[in-house]
């Protein structure tokens, strides 16, 4: 079975590429194969390599609802040319701009289409409308999601799909590196991985150790990995960041570290993972974490409130607050909460796996080839 994933992409930056690396990795490989089509401007950066197909016109989103949908519109063409040459069962969407052209199929091409939402947007009816469509399967990644959009999961026509980590993190020795809460000299190691941009929140972490009284202060580090995007808002964010850092003399306490390919070492270094960034979807680091048996420090809006058990797996604050954030570290360097043991965390995500996510997946893509094999 061919599937065919609307994505759009220009850089390689994990997300919706992760997922699908991890459905082209997990078995039966045979069966299924995975084609991504993205930006003719797309580099690829990590592994496993993917299989490609490259459009003019293909975006995955932009500030301008026009031209995502002019955009959209021609890109359509370009995947009309690309269905005569090459067949595809599934087609999959899981950006806006790959969303508009899913439905121009389902529209002039008369296929069913499966459409998933990675984001909570604020324009929760137009999603609505979208899942009511007759040609459209639609997934959301978590139950918070489902609340958000204030829709009702029904198999066959629509599902919740976690976006799961790969199953080697529940395979990994569980780390040695357990907050002593009990220590009142222990220091706290603070990680976050992912791209460094505004909504992340990257800048609340740092700005809650900013609030922090100095001896509190000189006990914890926050030490991020992730690579710098090119657009100007991102490195307009990093600037920020580091002369938020060198202002209040935060650098033997924020380290900024790029890239890194070892994120497992990277993760276990740390006693807790923080997911800073508003109604993230349904964070694969956070998940990932959870799985190294590490908990978190997480903002209670998104996939977060699904993912971690607050005051067992970890601790959630409120979304955007650095106030809240610190008042968190504060009781967590007093030692005034205990969590589950890193077994115990692992277990948490342990249904939360790629295995179980590409089992789910491809029983999708069986029931959407169906209805393309009744279309014909």
């Amino acid at each position: 079975m061919k599937i065919l994933h609307l994505v759009g992409q220009r850089e390689d930056f994990g997300g919706i590429l992760s997922v699908i690396r991890s459905l082209h990795q997990v078995g039966p490989v045979e069966s299924y194969q995975h084609t991504v089509w993205v930006h003719r401007d797309y580099l690829e950066t990590r592994g496993p390599a993917l299989d490609y197909r490259r459009g003019s016109f293909i975006i995955s989103d932009s500030p301008s609802h026009l031209a995502i949908f002019l955009t959209s519109a021609l890109a359509f063409f370009g995947l009309r040319r690309l269905a005569k040459r090459e067949a595809f069962d599934v087609i999959h969407a899981h950006t806006r701009g790959g969303l508009v052209v899913a439905l121009l199929v389902a529209w002039f091409m008369r296929r069913p289409v499966l459409f998933t939402n990675h984001t909570f947007a604020n324009r929760t009816g137009f999603y609505r409308w979208v899942a009511k469509r007759k040609r459209v399967t639609s997934v959301l990644l978590n139950p918070a999601m489902a609340r958000h959009y204030d829709m009702t999961i029904a198999e066959p026509s629509r599902w919740i799909v976690f976006s799961g980590c790969a199953d080697r993190f529940l395979e990994e020795p569980l780390g040695a590196n357990a907050w002593p809460s009990a220590d009142p000299k222990a220091k706290l190691r603070l990680v976050g991985m992912g791209s460094i941009v505004r909504w992340k929140g990257w800048h609340l972490p740092v700005q809650a150790l900013a609030k922090l009284p100095q001896e509190l202060r000189d006990r914890v580090e926050f030490h991020l990995w992730g690579p710098e995007q090119q657009d100007a808002d991102a490195q307009a964010f990093v600037r920020e960041l580091r002369e938020f850092v060198e202002k209040n003399e935060l650098q033997k306490s924020v380290f900024l570290h790029g890239s890194t390919n070892e994120v497992v070492a990277s993760l276990q270094s740390g006693h807790f993972v923080v997911v800073a960034s508003e109604n993230e979807p349904c964070s694969v680091s956070l998940m990932e974490s959870l799985a190294l048996g590490l908990p978190a420090l997480a903002a209670r809006s998104g996939g977060n409130v699904d993912i971690v058990r607050d005051g067992e797996t970890g601790v959630l604050f409120e979304s955007g607050s650095e106030d809240d954030l610190a008042a968190k570290l504060v009781s967590v360097l007093n030692g005034e909460i205990t969590l589950c043991t890193p077994a115990e965390i692992r277990e948490s995500v342990r249904g939360w796996a790629a295995s179980a996510m590409t089992e789910k997946y491809n029983r999708i893509y069986d029931h959407m080839a169906q209805l393309n094999s009744t279309k014909s």
